[in-house]
């Protein structure tokens, strides 16, 4: 009946769990609505065994009227209030075997662009692979591992950043100083040959290898 955190190892990225009470609509703690506000990601874990629509549209009604909306409705949304926009992702549980996965390629045609979802089994841990992979992509973060001059790069502790950050965000999240001293970077990976020298607005992506010099 209370928030229960735990961790979720993600390729080499450590992401917090919460694994909160159900939604009680009769009865809200204040500090529930303030958890869900100042989430990073939103699971929205639904019983592919119950009514899985009518589970969709009360847990929408229920963000609503606590002023918070999905991030991809905010087009759809008229701010006429303070709302909070939230990245979410529909957990489909108890996929357990084969004929259940048939009934959640019924549910995402019904659900169409409406929500994002994944499936997962809790209980036996079917698609968890597919389950970690979507969390990672809807957080909107990617993994870059530091290369020190004259040594070899830990590749078991990344530095995690948003999607789209350049070498100049990298170098901040190493030190403060090295923004201000940065000489050069070279970076081995997307779009470049091995070793290429770059500039601060360089943008990353995930899996990038980068050498810093000061």
């Amino acid at each position: 009946w209370t928030p229960t955190p735990g961790m979720l190892t993600i390729d080499n990225v450590q992401v917090q769990l919460i694994d909160t009470p159900p939604i009680n609509p009769d009865y809200v703690e204040p500090e529930f609505i303030d958890l869900l506000r100042r989430a990073d990601l939103l699971l929205i874990v639904i019983d592919m065994y119950g009514n899985v629509l009518d589970q969709l549209d009360q847990t929408a009604d229920f963000l609503a009227r606590h002023a918070i909306a999905p991030l991809h409705r905010h087009a759809e949304i008229e701010a006429d209030r303070r709302i909070h926009f939230v990245p979410v992702l529909v957990v489909a549980n108890k996929c357990n075997e084969a004929a259940d996965d048939e009934d959640y390629a019924v549910l995402v045609e019904l659900v169409g662009d409406d929500w994002p979802i994944v499936p997962l089994s809790a209980m036996t841990g079917r698609h968890v692979e597919r389950f970690k992979q979507a969390i990672f992509d809807q957080l909107g973060i990617m993994r870059i591992y530091a290369r020190p001059p004259g040594r070899e790069p830990d590749y078991s502790k990344p530095f995690v950043l948003e999607r789209g950050s350049t070498v100049e965000a990298f170098a901040a999240a190493v030190h403060h100083d090295f923004v201000e001293q940065l000489r050069s970077a070279r970076v081995w990976g997307h779009g470049v040959y091995d070793g290429q020298m770059v500039s601060r607005d360089h943008v990353l992506h995930d899996g990038d290898l980068v050498e810093l010099r000061i």
